[in-house]
């Protein structure tokens, strides 16, 4: 349990990475897109070469459910990356991470709204709590971490990522049949794989801007460094690292307290952009994170035991619905990807 519970702090700890020195990079004349393009390919690199010496038969799971790895690295790993990105390049990086971190609140809404699956009390107080915590961190004045209408739109679109994320992760890991599940590990490679392809394309094509730069890059506190040393953060350790590390948790502790270690992935973040960035949040965006962090634990902690189940109901629409699809439909969670997992950032 002590080793699970220090991979998932590690996972955290790398993840968090990823606003703090990416931000850097976009401040050298970077853009969003350039940053997002150099971390997939590199996060590419850094997971495929393993699977493919020592773990062929998980990527050749993706064979079963294809399309879901095409929508999960558009959707999931291309759009969260680069809506998160634009949003740090608008505003502070804490204040970003929060609103994207207050995604298990959306989830919770799409499965009312779409399956009828009422939340319990405790989630729907802690729905309540994090929506107003979102408020105080997003609605203060001058004072605090920068906090701007375009980029809390951009975040915004961030927290829908995360939100679809978690809601498609099953759907490309599961087979309601006898066969096996889609490896989970294998799904991220691929998503990956797609995103970085993906992007290349559209910047081929002129549709996403794309600006790099060799100059050093400011680290804050730790002086300037080789354009390099914030990239390869960014891609090997805060993606590549940090996801491995994140199934691994998940594999050695359960999803339920890999999910709830994975909070320190904001007060990772939030140190590291005091530290380096001088991105201090006021007191009252203090107040406002704190009431975000307790709202989505209460969330978490309020799921249902049938939580992980769709309504019967719901189940009886999608065989109608396609009779001969037999995988369960999107909301059906599995373990490392149920409300509260680490997200895409």
């Amino acid at each position: 349990m002590a080793k699970g519970i220090a991979v998932a702090l590690l996972s955290g700890f790398a993840f968090a990475m990823s606003g703090p020195f990416g931000k850097p990079l976009l401040e050298a004349g970077w853009s969003p897109g350039g940053v997002v393009l150099v971390r997939l390919w590199i996060a590419t690199l850094v997971t495929v070469v393993p699977m493919v010496l020592f773990a062929r038969e998980r990527l050749a799971t993706l064979r079963r459910s294809p399309g879901a790895v095409i929508a999960y690295g558009l959707l999931a790993v291309l759009g969260t990356n680069l809506f998160y990105f634009n949003a740090i390049s608008q505003m502070s990086v804490t204040v970003s991470l929060l609103i994207e971190f207050s995604a298990p609140v959306l989830v919770i809404g799409y499965l009312w709204a779409r399956f009828g699956r009422r939340p319990s009390a405790l989630t729907a107080v802690g729905a309540v709590i994090a929506l107003s915590g979102l408020a105080l961190v997003v609605g203060t004045g001058q004072d605090g971490a920068v906090v701007t209408a375009r980029g809390v739109m951009w975040a915004l679109l961030a927290m829908v990522g995360v939100a679809v994320y978690f809601l498609m992760a099953h759907d490309g890991t599961s087979d309601a049949g006898d066969g096996p599940e889609v490896d989970q590990l294998a799904l991220v490679v691929g998503g990956l794989v797609v995103g970085a392809l993906a992007l290349s394309a559209l910047a081929a094509a002129g549709v996403v801007p794309i600006r790099t730069s060799t100059a050093a890059v400011n680290l804050g506190t730790l002086g300037e460094a080789p354009w390099w040393v914030p990239a390869i953060v960014v891609g090997a350790v805060a993606t590549g690292f940090a996801y491995l590390a994140g199934i691994l948790a998940i594999n050695l502790v359960g999803p339920t307290l890999a999910s709830f270690l994975a909070f320190c992935e904001v007060l990772v973040s939030a140190s590291a952009a005091w530290v380096l960035l001088g991105e201090a949040l006021s007191m009252l965006q203090l107040g406002g994170a704190a009431l975000i962090m307790a709202g989505v634990l209460a969330v978490k902690r309020g799921e249902r035991p049938s939580a992980a189940a769709v309504p019967e109901r719901g189940r009886r629409r999608e065989r109608r619905g396609s009779g001969r699809s037999r995988r369960r439909p999107v909301t059906e969670q599995c373990p490392g990807t149920q409300v509260g997992a680490p997200a895409l950032d």
